[in-house]
């Protein structure tokens, strides 16, 4: 086992991204759009709320990384028998959202343990050697035409991630005396509107999509009330470092749900892997291109960052420089999160979960990005721009028709980016200044 566990970091990239193409397979091929759309959507709603729900375990990273591990074995051996019946393929949603966030989320923050010196370090693969790994392995699921063949191949590699960590303790903190149950009772909420939407279109009950779009509103709105009656709980410092915090999870729409949308219906789903491809190539050589641009240029590192950062944003307006665009957006943001994570901890010293607090604002900022992006695709697009959208997705070909559409929520959602780096300029020059009285 011992020899498997320089692979945890691979295991972990696996975890975190191929599911995204799993799933979007899925609504290939559907004769009901919606319904091949719902795993997608399940999987992606837990994989962005099920750190806030989990919020009692913030401390317990090992547990975090277990019980990412179990549900993501869970909900992989249900995926398989999703081809018998649909269902299944909806409840795997749930396991492999919680074990894409989970997982990833515990090495990282034991990662960051290491780099601080208060855990031993460990051998693992140079980030080249990952990125051929996961390469490959992408290219492998994007070819697969057989979705049991693509769940038995992410259940093996839920194993070999179980097996690269055998040996670590299952948990480093004694379970919780008090359990926030709100947070639990909200999951099974957003369990049961995914669920009953697909009850009511396989009974033909009403319209799918308005009832799924208030299921979800009631579950966003009461999001919303939890998280600012609970924000003085949650967050102690200081109001420009918490915005810095939150513009990974606004900048990570683009790479993750509306790169989705944007290419998988306008230039087919394949082309979805070149997003995908950029994004671990930000991940290998992120560091040196930032690294290069800040020598180059005599300015702070924010500004030159939060420059880079809106001219990434307009390069993904034109194909040809889209996935530049996304490289650049995933590199500076990430060179971002990075200091803020690192003023976090000089300011709390408290390293045991400052990675996962990261992840708490990138999952508020990233919903408030999905209600920007969703209301505006909604508002161009009404219910029939919508099936046109997901029929595209569905049979995995361009859909011409839904340009205009589709490009118009980008102009919101990229104007929307573009507002909140400029935002953040601002408060960080304010900041500067008030440093320098």
């Amino acid at each position: 086992m011992k020899r498997l566990e320089k692979f945890t970091g691979v295991c972990s990239l696996l975890l975190n991204l191929m599911p995204f193409i799993v799933y979007i397979s899925l609504t290939k091929g559907q004769s009901d759009i919606f319904a091949g759309a719902l795993p997608f959507a399940i999987f992606y709603a837990f994989r962005h709320t099920i750190l806030l729900f989990c919020r009692d375990l913030e401390y317990d990273y090992q547990r975090l990384a277990w019980i990412g591990l179990y549900s993501g074995v869970i909900g992989y051996l249900l995926g398989l028998f999703g081809g018998f019946q649909p269902i299944f393929w909806d409840l795997s949603g749930v396991g492999a959202g919680i074990a894409s966030q989970l997982f990833p989320t515990a090495i990282n923050q034991r990662g960051r343990l290491r780099k601080q010196g208060l855990l031993l370090q460990k051998k693992r693969l140079k980030p080249i050697f990952q990125l051929v790994i996961v390469l490959v392995a992408v290219g492998i699921v994007a070819e697969i035409k057989t979705p049991a063949i693509s769940f038995a191949l992410m259940l093996v590699v839920t194993l070999c991630a179980m097996a690269s960590i055998w040996d670590t303790p299952r948990a480093v903190q004694p379970w919780p005396v008090h359990l926030r149950w709100a947070n639990y009772l909200l999951a099974l909420v957003l369990l049961g509107a995914m669920l009953l939407l697909r009850l009511g279109r396989s009974l033909g009950i009403g319209q799918p999509l308005e009832w799924g779009s208030a299921l979800l509103l009631i579950f966003l709105i009461t999001m919303i009330l939890v998280l600012m009656l609970n924000h003085r709980q949650l967050f102690h410092y200081p109001n420009h470092l918490r915005q810095r915090i939150m513009l990974y999870g606004v900048c990570g729409q683009y790479w993750t749900l509306y790169s989705t949308i944007f290419i998988g219906a306008l230039y087919g789903t394949k082309m979805y892997s070149w997003t995908i491809i950029a994004y671990l190539f930000a991940f290998v050589f992120g560091g040196i291109l930032v690294k290069q641009t800040h020598r180059l240029f005599h300015f702070e590192n924010y500004q030159i960052n939060l420059v880079m950062l809106i001219i990434g944003i307009l390069l993904t307006f034109w194909l040809p420089t889209y996935f530049i665009g996304i490289f650049i957006i995933r590199s500076f943001a990430g060179a971002e999160r990075k200091v803020a994570i690192n003023d976090y901890e000089k300011a709390t010293h408290n390293y045991n979960i400052s990675l996962i607090v990261n992840y708490y604002y990138a999952s508020i900022a990233g919903i408030v990005s999905q209600l920007v992006m969703w209301g505006s695709l909604f508002i161009f697009a009404g219910t029939a721009g919508m099936n046109k959208i997901f029929g595209a997705l569905s049979l995995g070909k361009t859909s011409i028709q839904s340009f205009p559409i589709v490009m118009n929520t980008h102009v919101i959602l990229a104007g929307y980016m573009i507002l909140f780096v400029m935002w953040l300029a601002f408060k960080l020059n304010d900041s500067k200044k008030q440093g320098r009285r």
